[in-house]
């Protein structure tokens, strides 16, 4: 009787390792991860708001890292600036496909990936809502610039493609050829 119980155990605990327990964690702890993103952007965007307004700038690291506020009307690099309200629907279109995509993520990297966009994504899709002029016409805050990168940039872009970069590789890495082991020798 023990060993039937132990051999169910060890059963469960068996599928919840490995790529397993992507599936094992309750669907709440994974839409944290996208709150969690959505908050640390937020928070860090009305600390920007307050810190950095009438044009302050904080330059941090010799003048490699400086923080300063822009309004952008745009996607990424500023593209669709004039264009709100396209930029928003498509913006919505996109957040829905990645939120698919953690809901059916097979790995757990893939799992907090996708949702770590999904909260980046929701992040600036928020701005454009609630932000002035308002409707879908807000602009995205902006404020952390890197000497060797053009655009300024946000917290929530940073979650945004670092999630994505996290997602596609744990695909990547699930997907990987193995090498199939070599028949033994019959003699």
């Amino acid at each position: 009787m023990t060993s039937v119980c132990r051999a169910r155990r060890s059963a469960a605990g068996a599928r919840i390792t490995g790529a397993g327990w992507a599936t094992a964690w309750p669907a709440v702890g994974w839409a944290a991860v996208g709150l969690f993103a959505l908050a640390t952007d937020a928070a860090t965007k009305d600390w920007a708001l307050s810190a950095l307004r009438g044009g302050h700038q904080i330059t941090a690291g010799g003048g490699i890292v400086r923080l300063q506020l822009v309004a952008n009307h745009g996607a990424a690099f500023g593209i669709g600036a004039g264009h709100e309200a396209i930029v928003a629907v498509v913006s919505l279109a996109l957040i829905v496909a990645l939120g698919v995509w953690a809901v059916r993520a097979a790995t757990g990297a893939e799992r907090i990936g996708a949702w770590l966009a999904v909260g980046g994504g929701l992040g600036n899709l928020l701005d454009r809502v609630v932000r002035s002029p308002g409707g879908l016409h807000g602009a995205v805050v902006d404020w952390i610039h890197l000497s060797f990168y053009g655009p300024t940039f946000n917290l929530a872009d940073v979650w945004l493609r670092g999630g994505l970069l996290l997602a596609v590789l744990g695909w990547l890495w699930s997907r990987r050829r193995r090498p199939t082991a070599a028949p033994a020798d019959a003699t």
